[in-house]
């Protein structure tokens, strides 16, 4: 019998930090005053993490913790550096283009691969019999 490791507790640790790393980038500092909360920038930066939540129970195995730790580790390399370093206020396209391009690019290529692995280690499914046995030949 063959134990799988689950890595499904990994996966909403990396939700939930996406969503803390989200809303950190998402608010903003508003002149000397305070801090105002982009929803468009927390909605995008939501974006590749939602996507993952959806994939969580359709990949499982080592594909969903190199899916996770690959749009985790992107989002930390863009994000933090815009809003820590480089940070002037206008030039917000890169967080827009960092979370699509981690949704629609990252996870579906990570898909395949889940498949594949599961075709790999678990081989093709048996076909089935025909459940009312072989047609009489006429």
């Amino acid at each position: 019998m063959r134990h799988d490791i689950d890595f499904r507790r990994f996966a909403h640790l990396v939700i939930i930090l996406g969503g803390v790393l989200s809303f950190i980038t998402a608010v903003t500092p508003f002149y000397g005053a305070g801090y105002t909360l982009r929803l468009d920038i927390l909605l995008m930066g939501l974006l590749p993490y939602v996507v993952y939540g959806l994939f969580t129970d359709i990949v499982r195995g080592w594909p969903l913790l190199i899916a996770g730790a690959l749009i985790l580790g992107v989002d930390l390399g863009v994000k933090i550096p815009w809003r820590f370093v480089h940070h002037d206020g206008d030039s917000e396209n890169i967080l827009y283009y960092a979370s699509l391009v981690s949704s629609f690019i990252v996870l579906p290529v990570i898909l395949g691969l889940g498949a594949r692995w599961e075709k790999r280690w678990c081989g093709e499914p048996p076909e089935k019999p025909d459940p009312h046995g072989p047609s009489p030949a006429a």
